[in-house]
């Protein structure tokens, strides 16, 4: 063995990864479930022990140094190789499984998160369930998944926001059905957030419109916009280069509010692979307006 190998917790090297990805202590202590003070403190062993700075303030928040941004690459290969191996490990007991609830909405998110899950923990299997929020809520509940990724949480307990996007109106770029009164709307059913918030909208703007068409899937009602049958709702970074957006004072469409989505998992004895799983959608989704 080198005399001057150094060893370096895993345990320094994944409080290390999140406090760079939040970039503030307060939210990586929140992120990890513990005190400030404790993050603080291992920041500071992990600086003694390898003599170099990690963290710059910026702001109200912090900033990686370059020695920071180094060890960070490094951080994520072990972080990764030291779930594989735990997923290897323990697969006769636990094998590598997720399983993800999500909604039609969330559902867009999940392209980018599953190539980087793939790209950095392959052996991890994922199965998808698609239901309405309140469903996927019920379903981690009773068990039956580990992750809920959703837009409406009912006020439940250990929600934590990973994306704020505003909502928008939309319909097809080749049509000019926005213009058509009543306004043809392809829209949820009801219970969904997005239907309440439009049709308020329109009540208190005194536009006049009809439910043309409706379905409990947005592959559905993307079928009626993408023919520049209807317009839509929808959140603002989720708009493909095949619609266009209305904007409020130059089409007349009534603002509309900004939709959230939340993350619930298993408070505790999560596995390595839904650790993994969890800590890939905050690092994609996670956005703030």
């Amino acid at each position: 063995m080198m005399k001057n190998a150094l060893p370096i917790d895993s345990g320094l090297l994944r409080t290390f990864a999140v406090v760079a990805e939040m970039q503030h202590f307060t939210r990586a202590a929140e992120r990890l479930n513990c005190v400030q003070s404790a993050v603080s403190m291992q920041i500071r062993r992990l600086e003694e022990m390898l003599k170099v700075r990690l963290f710059k303030r910026q702001g109200r928040g912090i900033k990686l140094t370059q020695e920071g941004e180094i060890l960070l690459r490094f951080a994520h290969r072990m972080n990764r190789m030291t779930d594989e191996v735990l997923v290897e490990l323990g697969r006769h007991m636990s094998p590598g499984q997720v399983r993800l609830g999500i909604t039609d909405i969330t559902m867009c998110y999940m392209p980018k998160v599953l190539e980087k899950l793939h790209a950095r923990h392959p052996m991890i299997d994922v199965e998808l369930r698609c239901n309405r929020s309140w469903e996927a809520l019920d379903a981690l509940d009773a068990g039956e998944i580990d992750i809920a990724f959703v837009t409406q949480h009912d006020n439940r307990d250990g929600a934590r926001l990973v994306s704020r996007s505003p909502l928008v109106w939309a319909c097809a770029v080749h049509s000019d059905v926005d213009r058509q009164r009543p306004v043809p709307l392809a829209i949820f059913g009801p219970g969904c957030i997005y239907r309440k918030a439009a049709l308020s909208a329109l009540d208190d703007s005194g536009i006049p419109y009809r439910l043309a068409y409706e379905s409990p899937s947005r592959a559905g009602l993307e079928c009626a916009v993408n023919a520049g049958l209807a317009v839509t709702v929808a959140p603002k970074d989720l708009v493909t280069h095949d619609l266009r957006v209305l904007q409020n004072t130059e089409d007349g469409f009534p603002a509309l509010p900004i939709l959230d989505t939340f993350v619930f998992a298993t408070p505790s004895n999560r596995s390595p692979s839904v650790n993994a799983v969890l800590s890939l959608l905050n690092e994609t989704v996670d956005k703030e307006i």
